[in-house]
């Protein structure tokens, strides 16, 4: 399978999944619902797998970097707007909350920026990891349905587990810049302190790609690691059985990985993330507002 492939079923996986949180209880029966969702356990670790083959590929890991902290923050509101599936007007008005006090949100988000300016890309990107943890730090409510909540996107993984093989990688080299590192260590963990309790999958998630990456280039092994993590996050952690099957298929379609790119939509996969979440989302606030009216 190319990465093309891989993409391919990860998207439908995850679809499937977002697409039973919206339907679920008005449309879909509880057994229909628990099948959608399991199918949608395939979508993460082909996502690991991916983030870390991509970076052994990418010609320049800023670009990637930056592209993914940009989706984050153009995900968030449909993210949020999904959590709306099922929920009611509660109350009326707006409300806004901070996640932490707001001095203590403003020095780690200014960390991260500095670090982003220094040893990122000294430019306008900055707006991106400015954006991305001021919205993971606000909770933004109208009339008790979510605009923005404490819960971030999967880009958010995402990106601190990337930005943390490079870091990491950085420190192993013969040759290091220990001034550099330094401030990329104190931008990852400002960003990892205000985003910790509220990402997909959580530290799981980053020890996933994490430890796909430190088993190398030995398919087999980083097979092994992924079925590892499928036993700790879905059997050690009690889910129906059906979520560690599908999660399990995962590992094996990764295992028929050919190493070819197959067709180039980069963008485009992408793009699919946060245009159906804003459809569904959309959906989901729409018919919670319907009934105020």
């Amino acid at each position: 399978m190319s990465v093309f492939a891989l993409k391919l079923v990860a998207m439908a996986s995850m679809l499937s999944d977002h697409i039973g949180v919206f339907l679920y209880p008005q449309l879909i029966s509880k057994p229909v619902y628990i099948w959608l969702r399991a199918f949608g356990r395939m979508a993460f670790p082909i996502f690991a797998f991916l983030i870390v083959n991509g970076y052994q590929k990418t010609h320049d890991v800023k670009k990637y970097f930056t592209r993914l902290t940009a989706f984050a923050v153009i995900s968030q509101i449909p993210y949020a707007l999904l959590k709306n599936a099922g929920r009611l007007p509660v109350g009326t008005g707006l409300s806004v909350e901070l996640g932490y006090r707001w001095f203590v949100c403003l020095i780690f988000i200014a960390v991260a920026c500095v670090a982003w300016l220094s040893t990122v890309r000294a430019d306008w990107t900055v707006v991106w990891p400015l954006l991305a943890l001021s919205m993971a730090v606000l909770r933004v409510d109208w009339c008790g349905l979510h605009i923005l909540c404490e819960r971030v996107n999967v880009f958010y993984t995402l990106a601190l587990s990337l930005a943390l093989i490079a870091v990491t990688d950085a420190a192993l080299k013969p040759e290091r810049d220990w001034v550099k590192l330094l401030m990329q260590v104190l931008g990852l963990l400002s960003a990892f302190f205000l985003i910790r309790d509220n990402m997909d999958y959580r530290a799981m998630g980053v020890a996933l790609i994490i430890s796909i990456w430190i088993a190398g280039g030995s398919r087999f092994s980083q097979a092994g690691v992924m079925l590892l993590w499928c036993v700790v996050e879905y059997i050690v952690d009690p889910h129906p059985a059906t979520h560690f099957i599908f999660a399990a298929l995962a590992v094996g379609l990764v295992l028929l990985y050919n190493g070819r790119l197959g067709r180039p939509l980069k963008l485009a996969f992408y793009a699919v993330y946060p245009l159906h979440l804003a459809i569904l989302g959309g959906l989901a606030f729409y018919r919670a507002l319907s009934f105020l009216g």
